[in-house]
């Protein structure tokens, strides 16, 4: 155990303060595991730290214990296996830009870890991070989404398969129980035929803070449509699939009137926040379109080529 403290930006009295707390090394998952149902609510899991730091000097998050992952090698791991990509959530979002498993069919993926801010923050965060603490604006979680992710939560009592569609329960909350940490993401084998891309409008030359993004993936049989997802991020509380453009998709061939038409279903669909920094919902709703018909077009053009390949 380390004695910490954090500087916040503001305190509890309403003034800069510093707000002290234990820092708690775990030696395996289970006495992580351990540490976190001791202390509950108290206690926050960290390891790369960029999402939660930041809460935290926003004083929106108030710990007294910070459990510390990074040093736990088995949540870190990347690579294939019989039934797809298995991820574990101390993978960086370099790692995931860089890595061969994340180009041709599944790239969305690779995509968002490349568009989240400058190389440090890449090389410090964490898929894991980036989607445990369900910011709405995460930009890993619409590829995982439109790949039917699956996600593996362990607690004391052993573990569960969650798909990722219902991992996300509002801002800033999910499906994991007090008990419960992620151990793996798992990315299914798409088979022939599939694509996907990622697009996003960020603020700082679509990098950085991610005024709305959208991630498609299709999947082809006879060059019909026979399989379709699309996921919206920061335009509704948690991270989506809309599932009406999905349905509108399927059976027709790839073209651009019928992807223009599925960026309209995305923007209608949308619940962008009121008084958000990252744009206001009209705006959001005017760019949705727009991202969902070149990220469609990119994840067809990806679909014929892995078809052919």
């Amino acid at each position: 155990m380390v004695q910490g403290f954090f500087i916040s930006s503001l305190s509890q009295a309403g003034g800069a303060g510093v707000r002290s707390f234990e820092y708690l090394i775990p030696k395996n998952l289970e006495e992580a595991i351990a540490m976190r149902v001791e202390h509950g609510e108290r206690s926050r899991y960290i390891a790369g730290g960029t999402e939660l730091v930041v809460l935290m000097k926003r004083g929106k998050v108030k710990v007294d214990y910070i459990i510390e992952l990074s040093r736990l090698e088995g949540l870190r791991s990347l690579r294939r296996v019989g039934d797809g990509v298995s991820i574990g959530p101390l993978t960086t979002h370099t790692e995931i830009e860089r890595s061969p498993l994340f180009r041709g069919p599944l790239a969305a993926l690779a995509e968002a870890s490349a568009s989240i801010r400058e190389p440090q923050v890449k090389n410090l965060g964490t898929i894991g991070g980036n989607i445990a603490i369900a910011v709405p604006s995460a930009d890993t979680a619409p590829p995982l989404l439109v790949f039917d992710a699956v996600l593996t939560l362990r607690g004391k009592n052993g573990v569960r398969k969650v798909p990722i569609s219902e991992f996300f329960v509002s801002p800033y909350r999910t499906v994991l129980g007090l008990d419960e940490l992620l151990e793996e993401i798992r990315v299914p084998d798409p088979g022939p035929a599939f694509g996907s891309a990622f697009y996003k409008l960020g603020r700082h030359h679509n990098l950085g803070l991610t005024v709305v993004s959208v991630a498609a993936s299709l999947k082809l049989e006879g060059g019909v449509i026979a399989q379709a997802r699309v996921a919206m991020g920061s335009a509704a509380p948690t991270p989506r699939r809309v599932v009406d453009a999905e349905a509108m998709l399927v059976g027709s061939k790839p073209d651009v009137s019928i992807f223009r038409e599925a960026g309209r279903l995305v923007a209608q669909s949308a619940e962008p926040r009121v008084g958000s920094i990252r744009g206001s919902p009209e705006y959001k709703r005017e760019v949705l379109p727009v991202l969902t018909e070149r990220a469609l077009s990119l994840a067809a053009a990806r679909a014929q080529t892995s078809a052919v390949g």
